[in-house]
Parts: structure tokens; C-alpha cells; sequence
């Protein structure tokens, strides 16, 4: 989801939402930083509305720092009340989310969480009425007071006994909000919020970082989320674009209006804009004396979704309290979206693996195959539906035993390797196609030869933090155009015809989502440790009619060359 749409305040982390919000008052940063125990988002956005009305209500209940407090004031009371109602929010939303999680509910298991629910209920009851737990009361009151240290020590025993009560009810209420939830009814979610303060968040404009200051600073947590070389190139564009219209002014000083005029000046672009043009002359002065044709409204809509991320991203750092920039994508005009993706077809992906290269074991230009990912790399594009870069970063050990199945692993655990999203962390069953044709002996052997720390391919270079390239050209250059096929036959269009078939032996989105690396909110971990259903599921793809022809794997001496730049 393009981050413009998620509110500032939310962050995801290991597939978990956060609410994080700061407030000033009184001269002071106050953070609140609270996990919301979900990975949908709309629940966390909902949880985060509610949070934000208790944590205003809790800074504005803080008064003047300076003021002599009683024990247990009104306004100590109402600070620990409201930290007691988002700890009931986060409770709720545990309970309920792990719930909504099971894949499958069944009356009987409906009936197990209410009586489950009942019997805590009963319980919490009757020693809220006896309060007859005495060496529990320091524990329960803190589960509150942990968060409000500075109250512990001016709190009295009946202080602390009246805190382990209230939480003790707000467990009880917690209880029976988990049960109105699960039943379907209304919940107190659906309350309107009481109206708060506005003054204790306001913090005054003041002097604000230049953009190039800013976007420094975006540069260096960007590499420090990972981020390949070619992507920190981009940016570096982008930074070049922004200045060379706005100027290196403070962020402040940008209005709407001036936001809006780059947002509309975006479709006008001519192509090929070097970044060492943008920062020797002003946009405008650009736009308006180029001869060249005008940059497609799709690349356009991308320009506008990096420049809205990295000014979403100034807001989020209180540099600025509202974006300049316009956050709606750029109109684009009506599509068939299935043209984008046309998959290879069966009688074309037969072409491919009909060349004596997987028949005869015959190289292109040798009479050996030159290297080896020229044979395994594109049966693994099909049989996996990998991206081709995810096949060509591929280190020998990334082809796991998980359980019993043999599985490619795509992670992101060396330098060299990158995810395209951190979905697309994941494993994928081997096809029992690509073991029929040699793949695990072809490791084995691999592995005896140059051990397991070695990349399965060294013969494919990296160009430009991509090793995709190389293979791409040498496929599209052999497979494709030598043998007279249409554009769409390359080694990622094996990617949509593995999930075209995928899509006709189930009707799970999520399993699909999971084989394909595409996002999914349905399951907690990227790598789970049982296999057995997605081998099952894989293994029921028939690729026999594309693959019947192609001769397997013998042994290393099959190759004209294990290493070496392809």
C-alpha cells in the first residue's frame, strides 16, 4: 500500500502495526509509542484513532510541570485512567486479532473462546468483589504504573490498591469488549471520541532544515533500511528535481500552491532528464526549452508517489504540520491490465525447452552448455515462479531442507542480495519436475565441488545492484527473438504463467500471495516451518508438457564453464 495512504502516526515492524505520535506541552516532547498488536490496517488505524484521544487527554492532563501535585488528584487519576483505557484498546485488539487469525472458525471454537471468555469473567469477578489476592495487587496495578514510573513513588498502599482494582476491571471490560467483537455486535470502537484540547500538540513554526538538509537525512535512513546502490540513485534524482524547481530554500517556505504547480509540471518532463541538468538549471527554464518528448503519465505517477513519500516523511519528522505536495496520484488513463501481464503460453514456454541446449545438453556458442544457470535458470523461473533476479542472487545453502521438503529459500541475508518488497521473503517448494531433471544432484555436486557458501550462479554479473540483466538479454536474444517468439516470452513472463496455473489448482489468495511474494496481511511469519501443503500445492501444476523433451542434468561435466563472467 503506498505509504501516502497510511497515517504518519503508523509503522509496521515484523508484521505488527505501531502507533507512534509525539506531542508537545508545556515546552516539552512527549512520545508515545505503543504496539497495536494487528496486521491489519485498518483495525490499527482504527485502535490508533482511539489512542490518540487517550494520549491527548493524558498530555493535557499533565498540567503545569512545576505545580505541587496530591496524591492521587483528580488530574493523577485521569492521567491513569487514560494510560488504563489504551492498555484495555491494546488488550482488546490482541484477543480479537488472534481470533480473526485462525484460518478456519468453527462453531465449536466459537463456543470454546466464550466460555473461555465466561470463565475469566467469573473469576475476575469474584476477586474484584473478595479482594482476597492481596500479593497480587502491586503486580496488576504495574501493568500501569510500569508506564507512569514517575508516579510510583509518590503513590500510597490504598493508592495502589485502588489502581490493581481499576485494572483488574478494565480486564473484566476488556473481556466483554473481546466478546461483543467476536459476536458481531457493536463495540465501543464505534463510540464517538469526546472532544480534546487542540493546545496540547501545537508547537510553534519556527526555522526549518533546507531541502538538500532534509533530504540528506532521508538518504541515510534509507541506506540504513538496505537499500540497493541503483534505488540511492534515484533518490539522488529526485532531490536534484525538487531543488531544481523549489530551490534549496527552508521546507517551511514551500506553500501549497508552489507544491501543486511541481505536481502539475511532473506530466511535462521531458524524457531523459539528467540529474546534472536539473541541478545547472531551473525546472521551468527545462520543461519550457527542450525539444524532446514528454515523459509517459505512468512515469509521471511515480515521480509524484516518491515525492509525496519523501515530504509525508518531513511531516512525520515535525518539520512541517502538513504536506506541500499533493498526495493524489496523477490521473492515468483507462488500462486493460491484463495486457500488462500476458503470460507465456504452454505451446511457447514447449518452444523454449525444445532448443537442443535442454535436449542435447548443447551450448549456444559451445559445444557444451557455457554455463550453468543457461539450463537450470530458466526451469527454476518456471517451475517457482521466482523473479529472475530472486533466481540469479541465489547462494547455494538458499536451497533448504524445511521439514523434509526441499525448498528455495529468498531472503535477504547477504550484501548482495535484496528483496523487492519484504514480502517477497519467503520459501518456495521444489517442483518435483525440476528433481526429476537433476536440480538436487546438480547442488550436491555444487556443494562437494566448492562448498555451500558459494553463489549458485558466479557467473552472472552484477550490473548496477541488478544481477538481472544479464540473463534477461541472453534469454530474450536466444529464446525469444532467434526463435521468432513475441515480446512477452522472457524469463518473467514464466513468473505469470506459473501464477496462471497456481490460480487453476486453488482458490487460496493468500497461498498464491506467499508463493509469489506478493503481500499479504493472513499469516504471521514470511518462513514458516512446515511445507507440506505449498509442496502439495505446487506439486500439482503439470509443467510435464512443456518440460517432457528436455534432457536432465548428468553431472558438472556438462558445462563448458562453472565460473567465469557469463
Amino acid at each position: 500500500m503506498p505509504s501516502n495512504n497510511i497515517p504518519h502516526y503508523l509503522y509496521k515492524r515484523n508484521h505488527t502495526w505501531w502507533f507512534r505520535k509525539r506531542f508537545v506541552a508545556q515546552s516539552k516532547v512527549i512520545e508515545f509509542r505503543l504496539s497495536l498488536k494487528t496486521s491489519s490496517l485498518k483495525r490499527a488505524q482504527l485502535l490508533a484513532l482511539h489512542l490518540q484521544t487517550l494520549c491527548l487527554h493524558m498530555v493535557a492532563s499533565l498540567g503545569d510541570p512545576n505545580q505541587k501535585k496530591n496524591l492521587m488528584d483528580s488530574k493523577t487519576k485521569q492521567t491513569i485512567d487514560s494510560m488504563l483505557r489504551a492498555q484495555i484498546a491494546e488488550w482488546t485488539a490482541e484477543e480479537t486479532e488472534r481470533w480473526f487469525d485462525r484460518p478456519e472458525r468453527t462453531g465449536e471454537d466459537l463456543d470454546r473462546i466464550l466460555e473461555d471468555i465466561d470463565t475469566c469473567l467469573t473469576g475476575l469477578s469474584g476477586r474484584i468483589k473478595l479482594d482476597n489476592r492481596p500479593h497480587l495487587r502491586q503486580d496488576e496495578a504495574n501493568i500501569i504504573l510500569d508506564k507512569l514510573p514517575h508516579l510510583k513513588s509518590s503513590l500510597s498502599e490504598s493508592d495502589i490498591q485502588e489502581i490493581a482494582r481499576q485494572v483488574a476491571l478494565g480486564k473484566v471490560q476488556s473481556l466483554e469488549d473481546t466478546r461483543e467483537i467476536i459476536l458481531g455486535r457493536k463495540s465501543r470502537w464505534n463510540q464517538p471520541s469526546p472532544a480534546v484540547p487542540q493546545s496540547a500538540f501545537i508547537d510553534e513554526q519556527e526555522e526549518t532544515p533546507t531541502l538538500s538538509e532534509l533530504f540528506d537525512k532521508y538518504a541515510e535512513e534509507n541506506k540504513a533500511k538496505g537499500h540497493a546502490g541503483r534505488t540511492q540513485k534515484k533518490y539522488d534524482w529526485y532531490r536534484a528535481l525538487v531543488i531544481s524547481f523549489f530551490g534549496d530554500v527552508q521546507v517551511h517556505t514551500i506553500t501549497g500552491t508552489m507544491g501543486r504547480e511541481l505536481y502539475e509540471n511532473l506530466s511535462k518532463l521531458p524524457l531523459n532528464l539528467q540529474q546534472e541538468e536539473l541541478s545547472a538549471s531551473p525546472l521551468l527554464e527545462l520543461i519550457q526549452n527542450s525539444d524532446s518528448k514528454r515523459i509517459a503519465l505512468v512515469t509521471a505517477g511515480g515521480h509524484q508517489g516518491k515525492i509525496a513519500n519523501f515530504f509525508d516523511w518531513v511531516v512525520d519528522r515535525k518539520h512541517i504540520k502538513s504536506s506541500p505536495f499533493p498526495s493524489k496520484s496523477i490521473p492515468q488513463p483507462k488500462r486493460n491490465h491484463k495486457d500488462d501481464r500476458q503470460s507465456v503460453t504452454d505451446d511457447e514456454a514447449k518452444l523454449v525447452f525444445s532448443h537442443p541446449l535442454f535436449t542435447n545438453h548443447m551450448g549456444i556458442k559451445t559445444q557444451l552448455i557455457q554455463h550453468p544457470h543457461h539450463y537450470f535458470l530458466p526451469l527454476i523461473c518456471l517451475t517457482t515462479g521466482m523473479r529472475t533476479g530472486e533466481v540469479a542472487q541465489l547462494y547455494i545453502d538458499d536451497i533448504e531442507d524445511v521439514g523434509g521438503v526441499h525448498c528455495i529459500r529468498v531472503d535477504k541475508r547477504r550484501d548482495d542480495q535484496w528483496l523487492k518488497t519484504p514480502n517477497a521473503k519467503r520459501y518456495i517448494p521444489l517442483h518435483k519436475e525440476i528433481v526429476r531433471l537433476g536440480f538436487l544432484n546438480f547442488i550436491s555436486d555444487l556443494k562437494e565441488k566448492v562448498g555451500q557458501e558459494s553463489r549458485l550462479f558466479p557467473n552472472i554479473p552484477l550490473i548496477q545492484d541488478s544481477y538481472s540483466a544479464k540473463p534477461s538479454e541472453w534469454f530474450i536474444r536466444n529464446f525469444r527473438d532467434n526463435l521468432g517468439q513475441p515480446k512477452h516470452v522472457t524469463l518473467h513472463g514464466f513468473r505469470h504463467l506459473f501464477r496462471d496455473k497456481l490460480a487453476n489448482v486453488t482458490d487460496s489468495e493468500e497461498r498464491i500471495c506467499r508463493l509469489m511474494g506478493h503481500q499479504t496481511s493472513n499469516y504471521g511469519s514470511s518462513l514458516p516451518t512446515s511445507q507440506r501443503v505449498m509442496q502439495d500445492l505446487v506439486n500439482s501444476i503439470d509443467f510435464q508438457d512443456i518440460t517432457s523433451d528436455v534432457k536432465p542434468y548428468t553431472s558438472l561435466c556438462m558445462f563448458h564453464q562453472l565460473n567465469g563472467r557469463a
